[in-house]
């Protein structure tokens, strides 16, 4: 065990780019587990964790914690009493002996400092901008017309792609050997091969029975699927596509084309 156990594991990514579908198959491996989301390291201590908002309340619903519990797993400055109060807590972790990992898709935007706190194995998951978007589209609530309110929200959905990826960058020039980059359409089109590699990446044996899952965690179906890759391209004009790719060309090698 390391210094941080039972942490060994950091997951985080664009926000619908497949964070969750990576967190449900490395639940599935018999000695790790997590709960959803955790956020911690996004403060400067577990003490602090109660001003990191959503995170800290998104952290209990989805970790089950009261209140009490909760309190009590934060009452620490140190990031391991918080994981080992966590894992001992919540009634998502059946086995107690368990090793954690923390899947937070916002710590791709802070990755550096999260890194510095906790220098672990990270698995950074992207995707295809013009995918990306659109799955944000429809996550705001305008799945009818996506183009529209793509072309209404441009700058900022490009930003935030921008934002994110300049935080997995800044931290590769620091952190390489660290970072293991999970691109979800390589993912979704031959994940038994991708996945083998995650789980290499992160010392451990896989099994193709990993592939199929129970989730109540926003993912659709029980197992990877090639639906979503392109699902963009029945609902998104030829122009748009080229703005988006236009606006990302600096993380050009995340552009999927096939």
């Amino acid at each position: 065990p390391g210094p941080l156990s039972p942490l060994c594991a950091l997951v985080c990514g664009f926000e619908k780019s497949g964070t969750t579908l990576i967190n449900e198959i490395l639940r599935r491996h018999p000695r790790l587990d997590s709960g959803h989301e955790v956020g911690v390291l996004l403060a400067d201590s577990p003490r602090e964790f109660h001003t990191k908002r959503p995170y800290y309340s998104f952290f209990r619903e989805t970790w089950k914690l009261s209140k009490a519990e909760a309190e009590h797993i934060c009452d620490t400055d140190d990031w391991s009493t918080f994981y080992r109060r966590a894992r001992a807590s919540s009634p998502v972790i059946v086995d107690k002996s368990v090793s954690i990992f923390d899947k937070t898709p916002v710590y791709m935007l802070h990755l550096s400092d999260v890194l510095e706190k906790a220098p672990l194995p990270c698995i950074v998951s992207v995707r295809d901008p013009r995918a990306l978007m659109h799955s944000w589209a429809n996550w705001s609530g305008h799945g009818a017309d996506p183009e529209q309110w793509l072309d209404q929200n441009f700058e900022r959905n490009c930003s935030r792609f921008l934002t994110y990826a300049r935080g997995y960058r800044r931290a590769a020039d620091s952190y390489a050997e660290l970072l293991w980059v999970s691109q979800f359409e390589e993912l979704s089109n031959d994940p038994e091969t991708e996945f083998e590699k995650i789980y290499r990446f992160l010392g451990l044996e896989f099994r193709a029975e990993y592939l199929s899952f129970e989730s109540e965690h926003f993912v659709y179906g029980n197992t990877v699927s090639t639906d979503y890759v392109f699902a963009y391209r029945d609902s998104l004009s030829r122009e748009i596509c080229d703005r988006i790719l236009d606006a990302t060309s600096e993380f050009e090698e995340w552009h999927y084309h096939a």
